[in-house]
């Protein structure tokens, strides 16, 4: 799963995409509708809107359906237990594309903290697209 981050630093770092582009040549990307919903908040116009959205739709897509609904409540909930507010130091769709992830089985590729911290409760599988700090 590509997360937003990936690919607004895909739009700024050649390295980045690089490697987007041979991933996505490999066959190794997936989405879903948080992670288009949120790219398509920063379209400027309506052209700009529906060229991002036929790019995305030629990716494969995980549902986020109601399962993955519940798993990010019940991630979010644990985070609630754990106090200190902790539920609220991580975004909502950030929860939902690790549970659309997780359940799916595929890792989370990204450069935003919230899954490494979403990780230390669901044991997911995540990896930083280029060291945390760096771009």
């Amino acid at each position: 799963m590509i997360d937003t981050s990936v690919w607004v630093w895909a739009g700024r770092a050649t390295a980045v995409n690089e490697d987007l582009q041979a991933r996505a040549r490999a066959g190794a990307i997936a989405t879903c509708h948080p992670v288009q919903f949120e790219l398509l908040y920063s379209a400027r116009n309506a052209q700009e809107y529906a060229y991002i959205r036929e790019r995305f739709d030629r990716l494969p897509l995980i549902a986020v359906d109601h399962a993955v609904w519940e798993r990010a409540l019940d991630v979010n909930e644990e985070m609630a237990r754990q106090g200190g507010m902790q539920h609220r130091q991580v975004r909502q769709p950030d929860l939902l594309i690790a549970a659309a992830a997780e359940l799916a089985g595929i890792p989370v590729l990204h450069y935003d903290a919230d899954y490494e911290r979403i990780s230390e409760i669901t044991g997911q599988p995540t990896q930083w697209v280029r060291p945390r700090g760096s771009l």
